[in-house]
């Protein structure tokens, strides 16, 4: 007991020895922060980098604004580019196929063409391609090197490149975060459809990073 008195007592005149500090003004909360995903910031900036283009859209029922409208509805809405043909990844255009193979198919809402990239072909054909002069990506990617949307990417930015064509990646969040790298490398001369990179499982990247 008496050296927590003793302990209380130095505390105390320590403190009253101890010259004032200065009042430090209390800082303002900064606004709620968001994230604007690539097609919000297309469409913030009136698809001006896109201006002109004739877009060839690879995407799924993922490719959505910050108000959910889909990527398909405000590219073929804008004046300032024209959307000529769709392309889809595995389980189709709107995440509902569990088959081996999908075919081709025309968008409900626009009429556009689809063509599936989880079917006879998973490369863009010169076909497919005609007409088009940039192909613009965007799908959410779930994190992991098995996920066959950053292969159908690949494939597509090989195809891009062969075919002199540019290709932009409206990017997203990885949903697994940034910052977190996990299990073992992907062996060497192991690469598939379910293996397109050399990466860890858990790569840490979003979609254009890994562009």
């Amino acid at each position: 007991m008496t050296t927590a008195l003793v302990t209380i007592a130095a505390t105390a005149v320590y403190a009253k020895a101890a010259p004032p500090v200065a009042p430090v003004p209390a800082k303002p909360h900064p606004p709620e922060g968001f994230v604007l995903t690539g097609i919000d910031v297309l469409e913030r900036d009136r698809f001006k980098p896109l201006a002109g283009r004739k877009i060839g859209l690879i995407t799924n029922q993922t490719g959505i604004n910050r108000q959910g409208i889909s990527a398909i509805q405000l590219l073929h809405d804008a004046a300032e580019v024209r959307l000529v043909a769709i392309f889809s990844p595995e389980h189709g255009l709107f995440g509902k196929l569990d088959v081996p193979l999908i075919g081709n198919s025309e968008d409900p809402l626009t009429g556009i063409r689809v063509f599936s990239l989880y079917g006879s072909a998973r490369i863009p054909t010169p076909d497919m391609l005609a007409g088009i002069d940039t192909l613009v990506f965007d799908i959410q990617d779930i994190g992991t090197r098995f996920y066959t949307y950053i292969s159908t990417m690949g494939y597509a930015m090989q195809a891009a490149a062969d075919n002199r064509i540019p290709f932009v990646v409206l990017d997203r969040p990885n949903p697994i975060n940034g910052v977190t790298v996990s299990g073992p490398m992907l062996d060497e001369g192991r690469q598939s459809f379910v293996g397109f990179h050399r990466l860890p499982v858990r790569h840490g990247m979003t979609t254009g990073e890994l562009a």
